[in-house]
């Protein structure tokens, strides 16, 4: 079988500019899923309640801009609906008084320091204690992101200074930071001491977390780690030495103009940032990555702190993809890339007649869901789709179509 070709990264240097400030931006109200939750929240958020940016409005859930309550509204997240808050921005920021700057951060205890950074939108796991490795990843997880390395290039000291906030803070045996190849040996002199820094292939999916982990695991010990990614690290120095919440996000957006990366404050509209962008009908907007990204139906979409990409594919040029879905021909390809070894024309044959039970006894939930096995399949099959259909299903059931006429790729008459 011809060799299938490898997916680099982009590391080449590509600065940041600051996204113009939103008119208006809407913050999902993770975690109130009861009625009750709701109902108290529209008597606490009336229209024209005030909020400072840092603020508090539910439990974890910070105001990232300093304005005016404009409503709740019904969000869409993937296939799970929220509720989230619409706030006006006014002219001037204020910044909530929970949120203080101390130059001298590492003078504090381990309890006050993880108090500041609750405050300032940067929680950090409860169980720190167990802690044993610290991970921080300077590696983009897409083939078009271009994030992580150029927050790395930027910010090169105050990433060194995030290291030591947190040996500090987790009292690990180990930190390592994982740095793509390009970047390993300017941030293995800069690091010293601090930090082991763990050179990563740029090529996709090595990238993966999963993948990387599995990577260091040949090297390290990472069985109890904490894993992070180094934009929230330099956050975190940021919100302890100069008071600065947690409300901007880089993100990379890829158009017919090129790649462009926008610092952008969390919670602005997705539209916003495709402004200069000429979106027509047939064309596809996708957030989080062309492997691992899904479409984004509503260009209201608020940017959250886990979207590091937004990738418009333009119809006339041929870029938009479409599932066709016609019968697997057992090519094989989707099997050669798998990354974790798994019979992934099987498991989706299964998957697509409702037998989740032999998706299960196949490992189902071992996949990464790096979108490989989609990508190079020549029947466009929803190989992605299946598996995470097959993942939310519980195995139940006697297989009601024969396992012959699954394994021989026939469909149902």
């Amino acid at each position: 079988m011809k060799q299938m070709k490898k997916l680099v990264l982009n590391c080449s240097e590509m600065t940041i500019s600051d996204a113009p400030e939103p008119v208006e931006v809407l913050i999902p109200l993770m975690g109130l899923d009861d009625k009750r939750d709701k109902d108290k929240l529209k008597l606490k958020l009336k229209d024209g309640t005030f909020l400072k940016t840092g603020q508090p409005i539910v439990p974890g859930v910070f105001s990232t801009v300093t304005g005016t309550v404009k409503g709740l509204d019904s969000l869409l997240l993937g296939s799970e609906a929220i509720a989230a808050v619409r706030v006006e921005v006014s002219g001037e920021e204020e910044v909530d008084s929970g949120i203080k700057k101390e130059p001298a951060y590492l003078e504090k205890t381990r309890i006050d320091l993880l108090e500041r950074l609750n405050r300032a939108n940067l929680g950090f796991r409860d169980d720190l204690e167990t802690v044993k490795t610290v991970i921080v990843s300077a590696v983009d997880t897409d083939p078009l992101h271009a994030v992580c390395h150029q927050v790395l290039r930027e910010k090169k000291e105050v990433v060194i200074e995030g290291l030591k906030l947190v040996k500090y803070l987790v009292s690990a045996e180990q930190v390592i930071l994982a740095v793509p190849e390009p970047l390993y040996g300017p941030l293995s002199e800069a690091a010293g001491d601090t930090a082991a820094v763990f050179k990563v292939n740029p090529v996709y999916p090595d990238v993966l977390p999963e993948m990387l982990l599995d990577s260091l695991s040949t090297v390290y010990d990472v069985e109890n780690h904490l894993f992070l990614g180094v934009e929230k690290l330099v956050a975190a120095v940021d919100a302890l030495r100069h008071g600065k919440p947690f409300v901007h996000k880089v993100v990379s957006v890829i158009d017919e103009n090129g790649t462009r990366n926008l610092r952008v404050r969390l919670g602005t509209p997705v539209r916003e940032l495709l402004k200069d962008t000429y979106i027509k009908d047939g064309d596809k907007v996708i957030v989080g990555g062309g492997f691992r990204g899904t479409a984004c139906f509503n260009l209201d979409r608020p940017v959250t702190d886990d979207m590091d990409s937004i990738y418009v594919q333009h119809s006339d040029k041929g870029e938009v993809s479409h599932d066709r879905n016609k019968p697997c021909i057992n090519c094989g390809k989707c099997v050669k890339v798998c990354p974790v070894n798994l019979d992934v024309n099987l498991i989706c044959r299964y998957s697509e007649f409702s037998i989740f039970e032999k998706c299960h006894e196949m490992g189902v939930t071992a996949c990464i869901e790096c979108g490989l096995c989609a990508y190079y399949c020549p029947s466009g099959r929803s190989l992605v789709q299946f598996i995470r259909l097959a993942k939310r299903e519980e195995p139940a059931g006697e297989e009601e179509v024969p396992v012959e006429a699954l394994e021989n790729g026939e469909e149902e008459s």
